[in-house]
């Protein structure tokens, strides 16, 4: 009688949890996960084609996969298992023993690595002019002392010595990874739970390159400091470690006014920081509104003189923010989405200075030094 009483309530079990899976896919589901910072998969679309060719039953796998009730708890249990039983260091993010999150050293590719520096010679070349060139090198390289036992060694000062090594004379290079590791307090040029640098490591990077250049950034004391906390980054979101604590997310404002034009949209934006975007999913991109294709920054200070092109990544949402206040106007040029001859926009602007700067992991990914010419 036992025996057929729990075999009647496993089945009854078993065929409710089978009813709440149904039920989980009929309800409304979300288009963006706030943990993961990204947008879940949509459910396909039915048609023949889609059914034979297995499109159609891979897709679904994938909004299957993304809608799963629960689905946050059961990553992030996955998450701590792995990194209480010590098996987060084969993990895409590593867990420092502050408690800091890691991007991976980055996978050096050779061939990648010489397309974009011929690209950049060839750039240059055609420019007739020199240009500068900044590698930003990643937060482990920075805080190795805080990476744990057994991880990958980070190896950017080297990579990042190397690859200026081959640079052509008509590219000026910037020893930014000397300069971060001379710093007293290095933990916090970057955020723990992303892996951008912070206003701290955007502040002293703009200074160096612009000491070079003979301008100025305003002193430290001059900027009225706000911090917005719970802040969580990137690191955090590939982690699943949702238990990990939120940081706050610095904004130095020196009080200048600014004009923001960006080229998808084409709207005017009033000042340096989307303040809308702080109650986004990526607090990050209070800093110029994200990423766009070009957008150009005018500083309105009457004094502020020159023209400055900058060939980014996303550090330089951040950074260039502090660049802006040494010239009059500066343009920032993201070739993930900018696909126009840079070469005839150089020819039309007339700037003064031209900079590619790129984080190294970045850098040695880009697919997209092809559309630099």
């Amino acid at each position: 009688m036992k025996d057929k009483t729990f075999s009647i309530l496993s089945i009854v079990l078993f065929a409710a949890f089978l009813a709440v899976i149904a039920l989980s896919f009929l309800l409304p589901s979300q288009d963006y996960s706030v943990h993961e910072k990204r947008y879940l998969a949509a459910f396909p679309a039915f048609s023949a084609e889609n059914l034979f060719s297995g499109r159609f039953g891979s897709e679904l796998e994938d909004y299957m996969a993304d809608h799963l009730p629960g689905r946050d708890g059961w990553v992030g249990l996955n998450a701590y298992f792995e990194y209480f039983t010590g098996r987060q260091n084969a993990k895409e993010i590593l867990v420092g023993k502050s408690g800091r999150l890691y991007e991976r050293p980055a996978e050096f590719s050779e061939q990648n690595a010489a397309a974009n520096l011929r690209a950049i010679g060839r750039f240059a070349e055609t420019l007739g002019r020199e240009v500068d060139f900044m590698l930003i090198p990643s937060a482990g390289y920075v805080l190795q002392e805080d990476l744990p036992p057994l991880s990958d060694r980070y190896a950017d000062g080297e990579e990042i010595a190397g690859l200026y090594a081959r640079c052509g004379e008509g590219i000026r290079t910037w020893d930014l990874a000397g300069a971060f590791l001379a710093q007293e307090d290095r933990a916090s040029l970057y955020y723990s739970t992303d892996h951008h640098w912070t206003s701290a490591g955007a502040y002293e990077a703009c200074a160096l390159y612009l000491e070079g250049k003979g301008r100025a950034l305003p002193p430290v004391s001059e900027y009225a400091v706000r911090l917005e906390q719970d802040f969580y980054g990137s690191t955090y979101a590939r982690s699943s470690l949702w238990l990990h604590p939120g940081e706050p997310l610095e904004i130095r404002d020196s009080g200048t006014r600014f004009e923001v034009w960006e080229s998808d949209s084409g709207t005017l934006h009033e000042g340096l920081f989307y303040e809308e975007q702080l109650s986004s999913g990526d607090k990050y991109t209070v800093f110029l509104g994200g990423n766009h294709p070009l957008v150009r920054i005018t500083n309105t200070d009457p004094e502020a003189g020159g023209k400055l092109l900058v060939i980014r990544d996303s550090f330089a949402n951040c950074g260039g923010c502090f660049l802006a206040e040494a010239y009059e106007t500066v343009v920032l040029a993201d070739l993930r989405y900018y696909k126009y001859p840079l070469s005839q926009l150089c020819a039309e602007e007339d700037f003064d200075d031209i900079l590619i700067l790129y984080s190294l992991n970045n850098f040695l990914s880009d697919r997209d030094f092809v559309w630099l010419e």
